[in-house]
């Protein structure tokens, strides 16, 4: 299993042909909640935290599945919100 860490949020995951028939599946048959289990598994034992939801693309091919996991950024929290604005008189100008 080799794993490579693409940024803060995101790696890239190549699963050989053995490595996948240690988990009861190939290439071909690999689905998306197999895929996902053995993500968190890599990433958990490589030490990268990949938190909320994440999108998965997975390539398979005759030796194995390159897999490249995007995950979600958690949003900023929200910005204190200012006091609305003054009413302020408005000027008009006469031609």
């Amino acid at each position: 299993m080799t794993i490579q860490p693409i940024d803060n949020h995101s790696v890239a995951l190549y699963l050989t042909g053995e490595e996948l028939r240690q988990y009861g599946v190939s290439p071909a048959t690999l689905t998306l909640e197999e895929a996902r289990a053995m993500t968190r598994e890599a990433c958990g034992q490589a030490g990268i935290a990949l938190s909320g939801g994440v999108e998965i693309e997975a390539y398979p091919e005759k030796n194995g599945v390159m897999l490249f996991v995007y995950g979600r950024e958690t949003p900023p929290p929200r910005p204190i919100p200012r006091r609305p604005m003054r009413k302020q008189r408005v000027r008009r100008y006469s031609t």
